[in-house]
């Protein structure tokens, strides 16, 4: 299947595709820019990718796709030891870095024998990391193009013209809602390093630069977290090109699409997932219901199963160690109306999302700060918050617990990291915020225990 490159080929040659930076790349020169890097992939089994955004990531990414070589996006936010676990459990045989394209050593005794992709891995996207252990999950290039031109045939090209990518390219929405389906379109990719626009720590955003840019370079679409949003809300800048701005990777409340658009901001939420290649619904101004993540995608195949949105993908061949499958639940609970518009209203399971899109288990950090003595009893919390927080009960009136917290964010990527924290009282299953086998009843402890007002 060669339907995303033949609509490449088909492009005006001299149409802008790609702008970074001072660079700029024409549709004649991207074309022959990916062939030229897909012959140089030859002996390349699967390629890891770890740049910041810009022109070369696209060209090594689409390369990769059409030579059918796996290729592995790097995530910059996550730890060095989850890196690690990418690099071996991928099976990675070349990176491509500031540095350029190079094989990695295979000296190393330790290192784990190659292993067994699911037939026709195109691309192995892994989650930001519930546990330290990132999840990989293998897509088709097959469901990739049907998603991509799905997302095309939704938005009609009608804000393809000058978009820009503001989230990491290792991130499947930056990737392909932005980049794919913008160049199918026939628009213009602004793809500029996180670092020249304020981004380069996405948890402390620089958005005077991010501002500047976007109005500058006259930006009429871009894809958003929901933190990235609140923070254009909180610049006193107009954006006068702006149509369309996607938002999603966490929950929100409606009053944030509400605000947003009485500040000039044209935002429609969506829902997706890495199982399904980015997106899965989403709201345009044809169809749309603020409350909703709007209208399923014609190509997506779901069901609500006791309450659980469940997805059948052609995207999705399993994840990376396990049985193939395309079929998955999303441990999401929601329902569709009548009208058609799916409804996401909570998680089957304890994952925080936070507003920055990270998925975290608050088992995995709780247990980094049960492991420092002072410790007592913890509790993480902040879906939908831009951060971690922590309630702590210090094992003893001593206890230095900033040093604790300290202590265990060393052991933790940024997102994952606690910002806040607050001592309190016991748990207890008399009060009722512990079970009778000691886990806790995560909501009791913040009805209960949470303050008003955190220091």
């Amino acid at each position: 299947m060669n339907h995303l490159f033949e609509t490449l080929s088909k492009q005006p040659a001299s149409d802008i595709a790609l702008v970074s930076h001072m660079r700029t790349l024409t549709y004649g020169e991207l074309n022959k820019r990916i062939a030229l890097y897909a012959n140089s992939l030859s002996d390349v089994s699967s390629l890891a990718i770890q740049l910041d955004n810009g022109i070369e990531w696209v060209l090594w990414d689409l390369a990769a796709l059409i030579s059918d070589t796996p290729c592995v996006p790097v995530p910059d936010f996550f730890h060095t030891h989850q890196i690690s676990h990418i690099i071996d459990s991928a099976g990675i045989t070349h990176i491509v870095d500031a540095k350029g394209i190079r094989k990695l050593s295979d000296t190393n005794s330790h290192k784990p024998s190659f292993p067994s992709l699911h037939k026709k891995t195109a691309k192995i996207t892994f989650t930001s990391g519930t546990t330290g252990t990132p999840k990989g999950v293998c897509l088709s290039r097959e469901g990739i193009e049907e998603l991509v031109f799905s997302l095309q045939g939704t938005l009609d090209n009608r804000f393809a013209e000058r978009h820009a990518v503001i989230l990491p390219l290792a991130i499947l929405l930056g990737n392909l809602a932005g980049v794919y389906t913008t160049l199918v379109a026939g628009g213009t990719v602004f793809v500029p390093p996180l670092t020249e626009i304020g981004l380069s720590n996405p948890f402390s955003p620089d958005l005077g630069k991010l501002t500047n840019y976007l109005v500058e370079q006259k930006i009429t679409s871009t894809i958003a977290v929901p933190e990235l949003l609140r923070g254009l809300m909180a610049v006193n800048t107009s954006f006068p090109h702006m149509k369309f701005i996607a938002v999603g990777g966490a929950k929100m409340a409606p009053e944030l699409i509400h605000n947003a658009r009485l500040r000039g901001l044209p935002a429609y939420e969506g829902y997706g997932l890495s199982e399904a290649a980015s997106v899965v619904a989403l709201n345009t101004p044809e169809h749309d219901k603020v409350g909703s993540v709007g209208k399923v995608l014609d190509h997506v195949d779901l069901s609500i199963v006791d309450g659980e949105v469940h997805i059948k993908s052609h995207a999705f061949l399993g994840y990376l160690g396990s049985p193939a499958a395309t079929t998955f639940a999303t441990g999401d609970l929601g329902f569709i109306d009548e009208a058609g518009f799916l409804y996401i209203n909570g998680r089957k399971k304890n994952v925080i999302i936070t507003s920055h899109g990270r998925n975290i288990s608050p088992e995995w950090v709780e247990s980094l700060l049960l492991a420092q003595p002072g410790v007592g009893q913890a509790m993480v919390y902040g879906d939908g918050e831009a951060c971690i927080s922590a309630l702590i009960v210090p094992a003893h009136p001593a206890a230095k617990i900033q040093q604790a917290v300290l202590s265990a964010n060393l052991s933790l990527p940024e997102y994952a990291q606690i910002k806040n924290y607050q001592l309190t009282t016991p748990f207890s299953a008399k009060e009722g915020t512990l079970t009778a086998n000691g886990r806790p009843r995560r909501d009791q402890i913040i009805k209960q225990h949470t303050p008003a007002e955190e220091a």
